[in-house]
């Protein structure tokens, strides 16, 4: 695919870090490129949206500031001018060696102060996969249809982290919101509870028809396994009790339809899939339900092996 990159250079910038390891993935994500799904293009952006926010808040930036998504730890990032970082989403260990050999440990949520010569590693997470690591003013990243995500099914966006990789901070000022930011707080409540079983909220629909009536009560009622192949495409469950069509429905395909990132879609063997921020912009399984907007965040977060129960989006009382 053809790579539009809508700015004529590279925002300015100061070179804040190096890259020394990136752990297995570690993405430039920001927002995303909504609006595109007519030409293909999902709108990508950060899998879980509240603790990417939490971190530009935290840091005084605008909710659009590029940040790195970093799955399952191992990023590490040598220092060369004083910043502020954060990283949130997980619960991992942090730590900072200074010049002088004296390592600090810190943990995620913490607004951690960086002096040229740290090197600082984000541990593996005690709970959760994804860590959103922002800096002061948001990283250089060059934006590509007016976004810096990183899309890992189309191959659009910047390319992953590498060793070696300098990281700038960007200093035109487009992604500060408080220019008299200081670092008034030192830590964040974590967003997710530390579990390995999560209770997920559905939107019954559009397609739950296709299901027999056993299936659907099986949906709400028993307890899904993360699968291993999951990512930001979609996140894959193993049923105790696979979801099975009604008899008039098996062998049936529906016609590619447009797809949202918290769709459950069921392929032909039973095991719903959820779809994540880089999920396919048409599908032709159906769909038995959607996810609450929280709680397709929280998919970010969900570890193979993982429990997961779904339960009907509380209805609201008329008004």
């Amino acid at each position: 695919m053809t790579q539009l990159n809508d700015t004529a250079s590279v925002a300015a910038s100061r070179a804040v870090f190096t890259v020394t390891a990136t752990g297995p993935q570690a993405l430039f994500q920001d927002r995303g490129r909504p609006g595109h799904a007519s030409t293909g293009i999902s709108a990508s952006g950060h899998f879980d949206r509240m603790s990417a926010a939490r971190a530009n808040h935290a840091l005084g930036n605008s909710l659009d500031a590029p940040l790195i998504e970093c799955f399952f730890g191992g990023l590490e990032l040598e220092v060369h001018q004083p910043t502020y970082i954060i990283a949130t989403g997980v619960l991992a260990p942090i730590t900072i060696t200074q010049p002088d050999g004296v390592v600090r440990t810190r943990t995620t949520n913490d607004v951690l102060r960086l002096q040229p010569g740290d090197h600082v590693r984000i541990g593996q997470p005690e709970f959760g996969l994804r860590a959103y690591v922002a800096v002061r003013g948001g990283f250089d990243a060059p934006r590509i249809i007016g976004s810096a995500s990183r899309d890992v099914l189309s191959g659009l966006g910047p390319a992953p982290l590498a060793v070696g990789d300098t990281l700038g901070a960007d200093t035109t000022g487009a992604f500060i919101e408080d220019p008299d930011w200081l670092p008034i707080i030192d830590h964040l409540v974590p967003l997710w509870r530390p579990t390995r079983t999560h209770t997920l909220e559905v939107i019954p629909g559009p397609r739950d028809y296709w299901f027999t009536t056993e299936s659907i009560l099986n949906l709400f009622s028993q307890t899904f396994t993360v699968n291993s192949s999951s990512n930001r495409i979609g996140v894959r469950l193993d049923a105790e009790k696979p979801l099975e069509r009604r008899p008039e429905m098996v062998g049936q395909e529906l016609a590619s339809e447009g797809m949202v990132r918290g769709c459950i879609q069921v392929p032909p063997d039973g095991n719903p899939v959820l779809f994540g921020p880089d999920h396919p912009v048409t599908g032709g399984y159906p769909v038995i339900g959607v996810l609450s907007s929280s709680s397709s965040d929280r998919c970010a977060q969900l570890a193979p092996g993982d429990s997961v129960r779904f339960a009907p989006v509380p209805s609201r009382p008329s008004r």
